[in-house]
């Protein structure tokens, strides 16, 4: 299953599950019609009659006719609006990013500065996952307070996401099976799970509440003391009210049952895909087996102390509490069906884990783990960025949302090809800044000066101090390893406040701009940096363009600025254009070539903010088009991979590195 396969079905579930909600809000009206139409009956009796809507009075409140409109329509408006604000709320929790879920739960952010041998490992490991997707470096957590073994990962887009584990699991598992647990999680980052564990959550919650009002009615009535006068029935009155309070309890419990039935049956099917997903990205079904063996056998397994646990169970990698309608509640299959289907040839023993990893027994060279600091790197050789690499189109997008071993190996490599200050300078807020300033420093030395002086003036000595510190090495990095060290920034950028992000898009925009011109890796540093960033910020877009037909110019502005920039020669940059808009007969024959002028960076950048509000299809069938356009021979420069890169993650589309091996 291919990326849009992927994100296409997620769609399709939230649909589905929006539906079986659905049905479960109708169901939990009902049931609080009744309970209303009871208390109402009952209240009526504390009076000595019975009246329905109209004012006829009954003998007997059980005598009144079933059917009441007026209170149908005041339970149901009742119902909706309290299902649809507590859900609004909790939606609203989550657009904070995956970092308040890992923090709701008790999550320390990893810092690279104070991180254990353990949590470096962790750190390497998302790295590597992250370079190998395409995707933005999601931030660390660590549940310290969580003895068992378990992870999760949150968020809204791959722009926002984190990946946590538990103290458990950085303790009793070794590199192989911590990288198959990590890649269980990036499974469900790339298949687009993680809004569906959102709305999952917001949704259920509406429901719940239902149940804890009333349970609140019921506790405000402890000691209440019943009783009669000549006055009127109090002692009725509050029995009404008892009723009232039971009969939320009773509704929003009901409710938040078949909830938990549904939430249940949707994380289960899933389980399975990002098992298997995992076995994929790693190669080694020994990995995430050997997790889901340890957690068998371990006296805490995978358990989760958070009372908070059950909210978000369909987060976790394994069953994170005590489910207690047995299988039915449980958000995880059984953990010896889970091995089974990645090791037909399983005994059927689980063993326990060992009290800790010894983490020093791991190879930094051969399993890719960050060598410690102080290590010196060769400085490596300058590469031509004309430099052509293998590259074929159909393969790259059918490739998207998959962690090959190609594309692992390759993540592996370009991370060790990155010195040691970099990978540390893109860790920390302050230093990530300056590395990006560093990207942009011009090679001539009068330009150059005035950049820095551009620095200087919007972020201080400091500042100018860690980019001098830094220049060395980023302009003899190979251009190759731009974009994955990029990615592996984001988490650091994502932490600066919103004065501060403000300040560095608008010093950011100040350099690029500084020449008057806007070079190809300019607009690919900057346009990736801001979408991700603000993007993490306002996670959610809907899709306002479903026909092509509607996007005609953008994607011909798409098109002719790829066709240009893999060529000089304007016939031969028209026989790329051509070949790559025959891959959208739909409207090939109504699109052309645009001058330079009417597709220069700036109508990039426009039309890209439309595509990125397209529906999958058009995403799809627009990368295979720009793809054509760049790949018509099989090759592509460095430079024009980067374009196309930034293109895809533009429009939330993440694609590996390209060219695995080089031609």
């Amino acid at each position: 299953m291919d990326f849009f396969e992927a994100q296409a079905r997620a769609k399709k579930r939230t649909s589905r599950l929006v539906v079986l909600f659905g049905i479960a809000v109708l169901g939990t009206i009902a049931s609080g019609y009744f309970a209303a139409w009871f208390a109402v009956g009952q209240f009526q009796n504390s009076k000595h009659q019975s009246y329905d809507s109209y004012g006829e009075v009954y003998a007997s409140a059980l005598d009144r006719p079933l059917f009441d409109p007026q209170l149908l329509l005041a339970v149901g408006i009742g119902t909706l609006l309290i299902v649809g604000l507590s859900s609004w709320f909790k939606w609203l929790s989550f657009r904070a990013g995956g970092s308040a879920v890992a923090e709701s739960v008790g999550g320390r952010r990893i810092e690279p500065g104070s991180a254990t041998p353990a949590e470096r490992r962790l750190l390497n490991i998302v790295e590597e996952m992250s370079i190998a997707s395409g995707v933005p470096m999601p931030a660390v957590y660590v549940l310290d307070q969580e003895t068992g073994i378990n992870a999760f990962a949150a968020g809204l887009t791959t722009s926002d996401t984190v990946v946590a584990v538990t103290k458990g699991t950085l303790e009793k598992l070794n590199r192989d099976e911590l990288q198959g647990v990590i890649g269980h999680e990036f499974s469900h980052i790339l298949n687009g799970d993680m809004g569906l564990n959102v709305k999952l959550t917001a949704l259920l919650f509406g429901i719940l509440v239902i149940g804890l009002m009333g349970r609140g009615v019921l506790w405000s009535m402890r000691g209440a003391r019943f009783r009669s006068s000549g006055k009127g029935n109090s002692g009725g009155i509050m029995v009404a009210i008892l009723g009232i309070g039971l009969a939320l309890m009773i509704v929003g419990y009901i409710g938040y049952f078949f909830g938990r039935l549904i939430q249940a049956a949707v994380s289960r099917q899933r389980e399975f895909l990002a098992d298997a997903s995992a076995v994929q990205f790693t190669r080694n079904p020994e990995g995430i087996s050997g997790a889901l063996g340890k957690i068998g056998g371990f006296a805490l397994g995978s358990h989760i102390n958070t009372n908070k646990a059950a909210a978000i169970g369909h987060f976790f990698f394994a069953q994170g509490f005590q489910s207690n309608f047995g299988g039915a509640w449980a958000t995880h299959p059984p953990l010896d069906q889970r091995i089974r289907a990645i090791n037909p040839q399983w005994d059927g023993e689980f063993f326990d884990p060992p009290e800790e990893v010894d983490v020093s027994k791991e190879s930094f060279q051969t399993k890719g783990f960050a060598q410690p600091a102080g290590t010196s790197y060769a400085v490596p050789p300058l590469i031509d960025p004309l430099r052509r690499i293998a590259f074929l189109p159909t393969v790259a997008i059918a490739d998207m949302g998959l962690l090959t071993d190609d594309y692992y190996r390759q993540a592996q490599e370009l991370l060790a090809a990155i010195p040691e200050n970099l990978r540390e300078a893109a860790r920390q807020p302050s230093q990530a800044t300056a590395l990006v300033y560093g990207f942009l420093i011009s090679q001539d030395s009068a330009e150059a000066a005035q950049q820095i002086d551009i620095v200087k003036s919007t972020d201080g000595k400091a500042a100018v101090t860690e980019l001098e510190n830094l220049l060395s090495a980023i302009r003899t990095l190979d251009p190759t390893a731009r974009l994955p060290l990029l990615l592996i920034t984001t988490p650091a950028l994502r932490q600066l406040e919103h004065a501060d992000m403000e300040r560095f898009l608008g010093t950011l925009d100040e350099l690029v701009h500084a020449d008057t011109k806007v070079s190809t890796f300019e607009f690919v540093l900057q346009k990736l940096l801001t979408h991700h960033l603000r993007l993490s910020k306002t996670p959610t877009q809907n899709i306002d363009y479903t026909s092509f037909g509607a996007l005609r110019k953008e994607i011909a502005v798409v098109l002719s600025v790829l066709a240009r920039a893999g060529s000089l020669d304007p016939q031969a940059a028209a026989r790329s254009f051509a070949f790559g808009t025959n891959q959208l007969k739909v409207i090939e024959s109504s699109i052309s070539l645009l001058s330079p002028e009417n597709s220069d960076f700036e109508a990039l950048d426009l039309a890209l903010e439309k595509l990125a509000v397209s529906s999958l299809i058009i995403k799809k069938r627009l990368l295979i088009a720009a793809g054509h356009v760049i790949g018509n021979d099989g090759t592509i420069t460095v430079k024009e991979g980067e374009l196309f890169r930034a293109i895809a993650a533009a429009i939330d589309c993440p694609l590996p590195p390209l060219g695995a091996n080089a031609a």
